[in-house]
Order: structure tokens, then C-alpha cells, then sequence
């Protein structure tokens, strides 16, 4: 056995909480080669091997790399029998334009294949027995649209269309706060399905609505343009790379190739700008060529600039005892709308990383590391500031602006202030696990409280600002944007944990913040349970909270079978949607707390536009998006709602975005 297979063989399961994506279970990228006569050649990576597929036996090249973990799956590994239900391609398209490009870093595509076509089922073969159709969406003619094709032309994008929730948050204070949605309080109760979209993907980017139009993006790297009120579709458009962000439609100058553009970031490390009308590429801009980089906060756009939160999977890198762990920084990156030339990057330390020691396996270590930003940037628009939440650090090399908030000038980058929320929280997945700690450990070892939701910017009618900020810890803080960020009030709602805590899911009325907790991962024996709480904004005190069952029943027989409350949440006037990780999708009233509303979304499939029977799931990360009288929300994540707990890569065990209006109709 290699020193490689050995290295391989004691990455046990998953632990990539928070920011960090990827798991070590599908760490498939050391570089090294396996013929079909079984010797495992071990190369640099990027080596340019390029043995034909057919040559090289995909088992055994499985059995090196792989079977250490997906024969033995833990948390969110996804076993061997999960993959198999997969077809090859999507295997492939998720080594190369998904989830795992930067873990396959050094693979040829023919060793890429070679594994697709060993682990999942045979599909649509062309030359190199790959559908390459069914990977790169539009860029092939005749590929399927995963729904029916409008049979009319649509209307021109209207940005002044009453009815509309634009990127991540209806306003850039990102406060989720839906003021007109069309819908009413009494009608809630009647919400009905209206339609289901089923799509290669998970993970995949919250839908965006302008007037008649929903754009939505997939991690299988497809971004689509619908029918908000019928679910057909307009185009498809095939990214280079898989995206989770959410689409961002703004105007463009007069001049530009396009009247109005679509705005995301992907997994090849770049910004891109689409022609919203009609799917075509205007410009791509590679905004950061750190390793292990990923893109997971959607972008901002104000005042003809977009910004960019750059994020990475690190954590999961250094599970590796032979990676040179870590020169990733965080930052933020600001480009012009209509051009996509970058204006200014600002890392969230000044500090370079820099030799500091050797790891247990002698490679050597660097440090600072981390600061990553997974969250939405936040535009205060009178100081002209974009805020930002940043990730944990990496190694035991303190990391100044690590789980902090960060005030950044939105025409030069400059800092103007920061507050760090906790200090020396170094953290790298499978650490916790005693006894099976790796070379790449900080010590001492943080417990991964990042910021996850988008600091929400609130200015009441008296003047009086407040900056709503929530982190996986299970704080919840209130700073004053008017003096540096100084704490005005702070509440702790649970005792936290490295998936929250609150993790994506805050949102904030005219007078009320909301949050949702999770603590799925606390180890604590006196944690509360998950649920939804409503605080003053003014004062912290506690209006009410809605506690969930920790343990509920589900389709899914695994640990995500949970009431933890992760997934981002949505506000209207009078009620507050919120879905959780046992698949229920409720409505709260905003007063009292009560149930107004509440889908199972997870236990009986439903019928998809496609035709197909298709099941909702885990409810995590992107949340509902409200316009026009309807809600729209995806239903899985991940691939977490199979009967495994696996990464389902297409998404047929729960992953669907799916239309509520009244009645249905």
C-alpha cells in the first residue's frame, strides 16, 4: 500500500460544516494515477497524464482513492450505494464543473471518467462514453430544458415590476423583508402547490423574481430563466462551473450589449454576467486564483458595481496530512457591472500567510489562514459601506478579522472599521474527533462559529441604526453601524454549534429580528431544542420563540432527520416562512409565534413539470423567496433526504423548487 492509499484510508466521513462545502470522502484529487493492472502510480498534481479511459480499471482507482470512506459512510459522505444511483455523467459533471472541481485538482478528465464510469450507472454514450449533453446544458443542441419550453415569448425584464424579490434579499439591507408581497395573511392557510421544478444539482441558488420572469442557478452548473406563474422555461444557460449563488438582475448602460443583465459567480473561481433576456454570456471574470477557493455568498449589486464574497473549502482540504495547509484569506472583490473589470479586492487580513511550522507529517504549515466570507454583502448606502460577516481561521496563527464584522468602503475597499465577534477560532473538519485528530489540527482547536447569515442593516423611523448580526454560536447581536460597530445589545438563544446555532437564517421586519436555530451538531447534554425566535430590535428582549422537536419523523431515516431550523428565512408583513431540516415548510405569525401555515415537503412526492414523481427534503441554506402572491422555495440539500444520508449529485432523493399560491391556482 502507498503512503498515499494510507493517507486515503484514515479519512473517515465528513465534518465540512459551515462554509466549507466539500467532503473528505470525496477527496479524489492526490495526484496520483491507477492503472487497470492495479499499480498506483503517485504524480504531482496537474501532472498531464492522459491515459485513454478505457485503459485504466475505474475500480481500482476507486478502491485507492475512494473506498475508505464512501465503503465506510459517515455524516455527510455519501455511501457507495448512494453514488451507484447516480449516472455516470453526473459523476463526472461534479468532478469537473460541480462540488468536487477544486478536490479533483490534477485528475484528467480520463481519470475522471474512468471513476464515473466504475461507481455510477451507465447513461447516453458518445465518444468517450459520456453524455457531455447532459454536463454542459445549452452548450449542445438538443439538450433538455428539465421542464417544457414556454410556448410564448416572454415579456421584456421590467425592474420596476411591482412584483419582485431581486438576489438574495428584496433590499441591499438584506433583511429579507418582503414589503409587498401580494399576498395576504388570511390567504396563507390556502397556500396550495402550484408547480414543481426538478434539476441536476444541490445545494443549488435561491430563486430570483422580476415581473413575470425566476431565475434560478444549480451546482450542476445550469442557470435557468421560468415562468414565475407557470414553471415553464425560457432558457438554460450552461455555466462553466457548478453555482449556488443567487441570481442578481440589474440594469446596464446605455451601450452595453444588453439592456439588463444576470449577475452570478461560480466554482471556476469567477464572477459572470449573463444577457437576462436571453441567457447569452456578456462577460466572465476570474475574480481570485486562491486554491481550494469556492464561491458560496451570492453577489451584491449597487451603483453599477458588483460585489463578490469569496469563500473556499479548506476545511476539508486540510483533512489531507500531506496538503501544504493554508494560504487560503478571505475577500471581498468589487467589479464594474458593466464590464466586469475588477475594480478593488480587499483580503480580510492585511496579513500574508507565512511559513510557521511543520504539521505532524512534516509538510509545512502556514498561517494566518481562514476569514473566509460566506455570507451576502449588506449596502449601507447613506455611508456608502458595504458589511460583511467572516468565516473562522484555520491554524493556531491568530487571524485578526476572523469571525468578525467588517466595514468596507464600497468605492475604494478600504476598512473603516471591524468588530470581532470571538477571537481564535481555528477550526479544520475531523478535528473534534478524538483520538483520530490529523496532522493538520490547530491547536487549540476553535468550535467553528462563524458568521453564516448576512448582517442585516436596520434604520428605524426615529433614525435610530442597527446592524442585526447572528452567528453559529447561537448569539445574536445588535451593533451600532453609527459608532464603529459598538454593541448596542447581544442575546443568547442556544449554546451553538459548527452548523449553527444560527446559520443562514436571519431575517428582520419594521420593529422584530427573527432567527432560526439549529444545534443539530451540539454535543452538549443541556442544548434547547431548534427553533424560531423573535427579539426586539431596539432591546433584545424576547418576543417569542417556537421550539421544535430535535427528533421528528421523516421519509429519510438518518441524522438529518431533525427539526433544526439552518435554511435562510423570509419575513412578510404579519408572517414569517421558515422551512427546517425534517422537510416542514411553515408559516409563523409574526405577533405571536402561532403556526399559520405548515407542508411536509419531504414524504409525498409530487408530480413535477417534467411529469416525473419526484420527493422535497432537508431544507437548508438558500430560503423562500416571495413575489407576485406565490412562494417559492427549494426542498432538499445535498442529497441528505436519502434513505443513506448521502450526496444524491442528481437530486432525485429530494431536491425541488417548489411554487405555492393560493388554491393553487
Amino acid at each position: 500500500m502507498s503512503k498515499l492509499t494510507e493517507a486515503m484510508s484514515r479519512i473517515m466521513g465528513s465534518h465540512a460544516w459551515g462554509g466549507a462545502v466539500f467532503s473528505a470522502a470525496t477527496l479524489i484529487a492526490f495526484g496520483s494515477v491507477v492503472h487497470a493492472s492495479g499499480t498506483v502510480a503517485e504524480t504531482a498534481p496537474q501532472s498531464g497524464h492522459a491515459v485513454p479511459a478505457d485503459q485504466l480499471d475505474g475500480e481500482t482507482l476507486y478502491k485507492a482513492r475512494c473506498a475508505a470512506c464512501h465503503d465506510n459512510a459517515e455524516g455527510r459522505t455519501p455511501s457507495r450505494e448512494v453514488l451507484s444511483k447516480n449516472p455516470a455523467s453526473f459523476i463526472l459533471a461534479s468532478m469537473r464543473t460541480g462540488a468536487m472541481v477544486p478536490m479533483a485538482e490534477g485528475l484528467t478528465l480520463e481519470e475522471m471518467t474512468a471513476i464515473a464510469r466504475a461507481v455510477g450507472k451507465a447513461d447516453a454514450k458518445t465518444d468517450d462514453g459520456i453524455d457531455l449533453r447532459r454536463i454542459w446544458g445549452n452548450s449542445v443542441e438538443g439538450t433538455p430544458l428539465d421542464a417544457p419550453q414556454c410556448s410564448s415569448a416572454p415579456t421584456p425584464v421590467d425592474l420596476g415590476a411591482a412584483n419582485q424579490w431581486n438576489g438574495w434579499s428584496t433590499e441591499k439591507d438584506n433583511g429579507r423583508f418582503q414589503r409587498k408581497p401580494a399576498l395576504d395573511v388570511a390567504d396563507i392557510p390556502k397556500l396550495k402547490l402550484k408547480w414543481a421544478f426538478q434539476y441536476p444539482g444541490s445545494k443549488n441558488g435561491q430563486a430570483t423574481v422580476i415581473g413575470d420572469r425566476l431565475f434560478t442557478t444549480s451546482m450542476s452548473g445550469a442557470v435557468y430563466a421560468l415562468n414565475a406563474k407557470t414553471g415553464c422555461v425560457y432558457w438554460r444557460h450552461a455555466a462553466e462551473g457548478a453555482t449556488r449563488t443567487s441570481p442578481v438582475i440589474a440594469a446596464l448602460p446605455e451601450g452595453a450589449p444588453a439592456k439588463t443583465a444576470l449577475f452570478f459567480s461560480d466554482f471556476t473561481k469567477a464572477a459572470v454576467a449573463l444577457d437576462a433576456e436571453t441567457g447569452q454570456q456578456l462577460w466572465k471574470t476570474v475574480v481570485d486564483d486562491q486554491p481550494a477557493l469556492q464561491m458560496t455568498g451570492s453577489i451584491t449589486y449597487w451603483d453599477g458595481k458588483i460585489y463578490v464574497p469569496i469563500s473556499s473549502g479548506t476545511e476539508a482540504f486540510a483533512q489531507i496530512p500531506t496538503w501544504e495547509c493554508c494560504k487560503f484569506r478571505g475577500a471581498l472583490v468589487a467589479l464594474d457591472a458593466a464590464t466586469g473589470k475588477i475594480l478593488w479586492k480587499r483580503y480580510t487580513t492585511e496579513q500574508e500567510p507565512r511559513p510557521f511550522k511543520l504539521n505532524k507529517a512534516g509538510r509545512q504549515m502556514w498561517g494566518p489562514s481562514g476569514g473566509a466570507i460566506w455570507v451576502t454583502p449588506t449596502v449601507d448606502e447613506a455611508r456608502r459601506l458595504i458589511y460583511v460577516g467572516t468565516s473562522n481561521s484555520y491554524t493556531d496563527v491568530p487571524y485578526d478579522n476572523s469571525d468578525s464584522v467588517m466595514a468596507i468602503d464600497a468605492d475604494t475597499g478600504a476598512v473603516r472599521w471591524t468588530v470581532q465577534l470571538l477571537a481564535d477560532d481555528n477550526y479544520i473538519d475531523g478535528c473534534w474527533q478524538k483520538g483520530k485528530e490529523h496532522a493538520n489540527c490547530p491547536n487549540p482547536l476553535g468550535p467553528d462559529f462563524s458568521i453564516g447569515a448576512a448582517p442585516i442593516y436596520r434604520k428605524m423611523a426615529d433614525g435610530k441604526e442597527f446592524l442585526l448580526v447572528g452567528q453559529k454560536s447561537g448569539m445574536i447581536y445588535a451593533l451600532d453601524p453609527a459608532n464603529k460597530g459598538a454593541k448596542i445589545w447581544e442575546r443568547q438563544l442556544s449554546l451553538g454549534s459548527a452548523l449553527g446555532g444560527i446559520e443562514f437564517g436571519t431575517a428582520a421586519d419594521d420593529g422584530k429580528v427573527y432567527a432560526g436555530v439549529s444545534d443539530i451538531a451540539s454535543q452538549a447534554k443541556d442544548r434547547g431544542k431548534p427553533g424560531l425566535w423573535a427579539l426586539d430590535i431596539r432591546t433584545g428582549e424576547v418576543a417569542w420563540n417556537f421550539l421544535n422537536a430535535p427528533d421528528t419523523k421523516c421519509r429519510w431515516n438518518n441524522w438529518w432527520c431533525h427539526g433544526a431550523f439552518s435554511q435562510a428565512i423570509s419575513v412578510i408583513p404579519g408572517a414569517i416562512f421558515a422551512g427546517s431540516y425534517d422537510g416542514h415548510f411553515r408559516a409563523f405569525d409574526t405577533a405571536t409565534g402561532k403556526i399559520i401555515w405548515d407542508v411536509d415537503t419531504g414524504t409525498k412526492a409530487v408530480t413535477t413539470l417534467s411529469g416525473a414523481k419526484a420527493f422535497g427534503g432537508v431544507m437548508d441554506g438558500a430560503g423562500p423567496t416571495i413575489a407576485g402572491g406565490m412562494v417559492y422555495v427549494h426542498s432538499g440539500y445535498a442529497g441528505r433526504s436519502s434513505e443513506s444520508g448521502g450526496r444524491d449529485l442528481r437530486g432525485t432523493d429530494g431536491n425541488i423548487l417548489m411554487a405555492f399560491s393560493v388554491d393553487g391556482k
